[in-house]
């Protein structure tokens, strides 16, 4: 299989995965958007496997990595920035203060998991 044919089938079983869940969220059927994740998830590996072209080389793992590296600070920040607003909010929107600590805890998770990681890839490295 070609990669522009491999892409065509990512788009569509995502399309329909996506519209699978959807229909399944409407009708309050969790099991069934369920099958449809992971039915989808395994099109998309067996595609995978048929691929003959080179998927990724260096360049594409850089830029992957750097990608990656800017999503998650970003993501951390907001979550800490957007737990302390809703904490800090808490006489005027008192629903929303336990999605805050929710936030803030998501946040300080994230950070302890990637200082862990860190230091096993860095040992793991010689570093």
């Amino acid at each position: 299989m070609k990669h522009k044919q491999f892409k065509i089938i990512t788009f569509l079983t995502t399309m329909v995965m996506a519209a699978v869940i959807s229909f399944s969220i409407l009708i309050g059927n969790p099991a069934l958007a369920v099958a449809s994740f992971f039915g989808g998830i395994a099109v998309m590996y067996l595609s995978k496997r048929r691929l003959e072209d080179i998927v990724e080389d260096e360049r594409i793992r850089q830029i992957s990595q750097k990608a990656s590296g800017i999503t998650f600070q970003f993501i951390i920040l907001s979550f800490a920035i957007g737990g302390a607003v809703l904490i800090a909010m808490k006489d005027t929107y008192p629903k929303y203060t336990d999605f805050g600590f929710f936030m803030s805890y998501a946040a300080c998770t994230s950070l302890v998991l990637y200082s862990i990681f860190y230091m096993y890839f860095n040992m793991k490295s010689g570093g």
